[in-house]
């Protein structure tokens, strides 16, 4: 079977640096952080943001953990049975190990989490929410040259990453005014010629 990859060119990264405090409600804050970067870049330049790294503690966390279907509920075999996928720790505190996740200009995100309790026992999923202990640290990254959106995959019945390379209008018009000094160096190299050979 053939690979449908593709891998739309970007250009730089730009890091953005900041920090949440106790009792701030993780998913709904890095949204807005990630709406608050986008805001502040040129559409036509940058479309994308993602978390680079983040360090921190939790609680109070929601996960949807692997082999969840789209109702939450856990299917075995074909079967679909009451034990939801969707699980809650309201009495737990947690490291944060790794956070991960996109985020697009029409609200999209996709965030994973790896969490850490106080026996180093590791524990990841889907985030759904949590409450930050401590503190969390993050780094959110954009890059230029491309736009994240979430478009409906038919095949999982989510919406799922598509990256597409942006055009913007600066480099459409450099590459206009470099097709129209290349055409008029044409047309004097033609009539140089034409002059010469009279």
């Amino acid at each position: 079977m053939a690979s449908s990859l593709i891998v739309p060119p970007s250009g730089p990264v730009t890091a953005h640096c900041f920090r949440l405090q106790p009792g701030d409600q993780l998913m709904p804050t890095l949204k807005q952080a990630a709406s608050v970067v986008l805001s502040r870049m040129p559409p036509d330049v940058c479309g994308s943001a993602f978390i680079i790294t983040a360090v921190g503690s939790l609680q109070d966390v929601t996960l949807r953990l692997a082999n969840a279907s789209r109702s939450g509920a856990i299917r075995q075999g074909n079967a679909p049975t009451d034990e939801n996928f969707i699980k809650r720790y309201p009495q737990q505190r947690f490291e944060i190990v790794s956070l991960t996740g996109t985020f697009s200009r029409d609200d999209g995100c996709h965030v994973h989490i790896s969490l850490s309790d106080a026996e180093g026992n590791t524990v990841g999923g889907h985030l759904i929410d949590g409450f930050v202990f401590t503190t969390v640290e993050i780094v959110m990254g954009t890059a230029n040259g491309v736009i994240f959106r979430r478009v409906l995959d038919e095949r999982t019945g989510y919406n799922e990453l598509e990256v597409r390379q942006i055009i913007s209008n600066r480099k459409r018009e450099s590459v206009l005014a470099r097709l129209s000094l290349s055409a008029i160096l044409v047309v004097i190299g033609f009539l140089a010629g034409r002059c010469r050979s009279r």
